[in-house]
């Protein structure tokens, strides 16, 4: 499966947003690429690409919640093995 530069863009930032980071400032490249890939995807209004746009957006968010239930499941063995709080 071919990947799609715009979808990469939004979920790349997606990422980054769970993680805590700030929206890139006004005029910086890194903010100008999120907005060419949101306005390439109004633009063409193809519906593939929005499937895939949310699957892997929806993949995203169900990866970060799975890996910080791991987390927390693994901190809560380390303060408390064997017991559960």
């Amino acid at each position: 499966m071919t990947t799609n530069p715009n979808i990469d863009a939004l979920i790349d930032f997606l990422a980054r947003q769970m993680d805590g980071e700030p929206v890139p400032p006004t005029g910086s490249q890194a903010l100008g690429a999120i907005e060419t890939a949101i306005r390439d995807i109004h633009k063409y209004k193809s519906d593939q690409e929005l499937h895939v746009l949310a699957l892997r957006t929806i993949g995203a968010i169900i990866d970060r919640v799975g890996s910080n239930i791991a987390a927390e499941q693994t901190l809560r063995n380390f303060i408390q093995p064997g017991g559960r709080a």
